[in-house]
């Protein structure tokens, strides 16, 4: 009986690790929610900070507030004064632990212009609780294709909630807003129906219910290829996150880096397996 050489074993091994490590590396951490925690972060306004501490540390790699200006993120919000209702939301920023020297603030035309390579992430305000206006989202529409080429680089993208009519008066416009329409697939935002529950996934975030359940203004029709972190009261996604890359249409997912992990311990016990058997085969060939 032929057995596979262990070289031969170790080089299938390597490939198929080397597959998915190849693929993460042209992948970007994606946080999307209908919740508005750059307002309900604020004292007195709700108990959103877990939330927004949660998304900014899952598109930054845990780097958000590590005061290292080499690992800013970049938060998109108007520079008008927050009308009535509205808070600007990069004020939640600092009771998340981030510093001024952890991020840049850019309106519409600053990020127009901006290099997005200088940044780990994209972060972009509300336009119900925070202050995006149409004119962040138009200059986020227009660097569409720049984004997802950010994202495939591995940068990171985090988006509170986006509504309309809700917050008419800094959305309004010659058309109905296209809602996150930065993306690469059409998410399709929704009204949202409270109260508001964490899946398994978003429990393995650190998220619990209570994180979720200030007022909400949008949910999503569509999940477009992320991982559902809750849903509202009628079975809808209202936050979304993954590892994925843009291509075919949309977001791909991607293995993140535990799941990687545990692939290569599976396939490292496959391999020691394989030469206990081959050497207990060459043992009992060489008993006889």
């Amino acid at each position: 009986m032929q057995f596979p050489s262990i070289k031969m074993f170790s080089l299938a091994v390597a490939a198929a690790i080397a597959l998915p490590l190849s693929s993460a590396a042209t992948a970007g951490p994606v946080f999307l929610t209908g919740h508005d925690p750059d307002f309900h972060t604020q004292p007195g306004l709700g108990n959103a900070g877990n939330l927004l501490a949660k998304a900014l540390s899952f598109v930054t790699g845990g780097s958000y507030n590590d005061n290292l200006a080499s690992t800013k993120f970049l938060w998109v919000e108007s520079a008008i004064a927050a009308p009535g209702g509205h808070v600007k939301g990069y004020n939640s920023l600092d009771d998340v632990g981030a510093s001024a020297v952890d991020y840049d603030i850019v309106d519409a035309a600053g990020f127009a212009t901006a290099v997005l390579s200088n940044y780990t992430a994209i972060a972009i305000a509300s336009s119900f609780g925070g202050t995006l206006t149409r004119a962040e989202l138009d200059a986020l529409i227009a660097r569409k294709t720049d984004i997802a080429a950010f994202i495939n680089a591995g940068g990171g993208l985090f988006a509170s909630s986006e509504c309309y009519p809700c917050g008419a008066n800094l959305m309004a416009g010659a058309t109905a807003p296209d809602l996150f329409g930065y993306l690469p697939v059409n998410v399709t935002s929704i009204g949202a129906s409270p109260p508001f529950t964490p899946t398994a996934y978003g429990l393995g975030l650190g998220l619990t219910a209570g994180d979720l359940n200030d007022p909400t203004h949008n949910s999503f029709g569509l999940i477009g290829g992320l991982n559902v972190v809750d849903t509202d009261a009628a079975g809808n996604a209202t936050t979304l996150a993954g590892v994925v890359n843009v291509g075919n249409g949309g977001f791909v997912p991607v293995p993140e880096p535990g799941t990687l992990a545990l692939a290569a311990l599976a396939l490292g016990a496959l391999a020691g397996a394989s030469r206990r058997r081959a050497k207990n085969a060459i043992s009992a060939t060489a008993a006889l």
